[in-house]
């Protein structure tokens, strides 16, 4: 398929997210989470979610110490964030596998609990619907750009990303001042778990912490630069009808308009109907 041909398909709303799905699918295969190999970098690992490991490197590849074993019949699973068997919220724990992602909104979402996922929330059938991607090898998800430019360093891999003590508490989720989180409780066996709902602010607003409110954030456009820093679509600062798209980095900034009666939206990273919001 060539370049035009694919930007010929690329269609408003749901259908460019999920052209933009299967891009990502075939760039970020699924990654092999259980083995050193796969993850390619020092640290905690689960070998599955009864083993907890640590991965070392050897002059000949990497060696996979285990380090303790959870009992799961308990509600006790591993937890590589935490270095450790917990029964706190982490991607082994039912509730993040089994609970399906709650999208408030369209837009691409950072998962709450593994740094190597995020979800893209589209709408199908007149209903929203979330997909998974997982980033590939020792990459990780980064809020603030929407793609998997992050590595197992970061501080979303090493530090759990929200706080609930209470339910009904909102609060900004890290690096990223456009979405926010509201804590919920949910009632099992064991008793209440509480966990993070997200939400996305509308094109042009950011999440005030003080006021609890999306509201306008700063309108003072950055410095033009026509050099690709990453991969993928960007807004056209001088022109909202209007984006970027780059094809991999330090290559050149393509430039393309939206379709009659659309303008480029910040927030979902796509073309929508309407006219631009000032």
């Amino acid at each position: 398929m060539t370049f035009s041909t694919t930007y010929s398909v690329m269609v408003l709303g749901s259908l460019l997210l999920l052209t933009l799905f299967d891009l990502t699918i075939s760039q970020n295969q699924q990654r092999n989470i259980n083995t050193c190999e796969g993850r390619n970098t020092t640290g905690n690992i689960c070998e599955s979610c009864e083993q907890l490991s640590t991965c070392m490197r050897n002059p000949s590849g990497w060696t996979q110490i285990p380090v303790n074993s959870c009992d799961t019949s308990r509600g006790i699973y591993c937890n590589s964030l935490l270095g450790m068997c917990s029964n706190a919220l982490g991607p082994c724990h039912p509730f993040a596998i089994d609970g399906d992602f709650p999208c408030n909104s369209q837009g691409i979402f950072p998962d709450p609990y593994n740094c190597q996922k995020y979800h893209l929330c589209y709408i199908k059938d007149d209903t929203l619907q979330s997909e998974p991607v997982e980033c590939y090898g020792d990459t990780a998800f980064n809020v603030a750009t929407g793609q998997c430019t992050s590595n197992l360093q970061d501080n979303a891999c090493k530090t759990q990303q929200f706080q609930c003590a209470n339910a009904g508490e909102i609060h900004p989720w890290p690096n990223s001042p456009k979405f926010y989180y509201i804590c919920n409780a949910l009632s099992n066996k064991d008793g209440s778990i509480l966990y993070p709902s997200l939400y996305l602010c509308p094109d042009d607003e950011v999440f005030n912490d003080d006021t609890k409110q999306c509201q306008k954030g700063s309108t003072t456009p950055p410095p033009f630069d026509n050099k690709c820093s990453m991969a993928g679509l960007s807004a056209d600062p001088d022109d909202c009808t209007s984006y970027y798209y780059c094809w991999g980095v330090n290559g050149v900034k393509r430039h393309y308009k939206c379709p009659s009666d659309s303008h480029f939206s910040t927030g979902y990273l796509t073309c929508v109907y309407g006219t631009c919001r000032k």
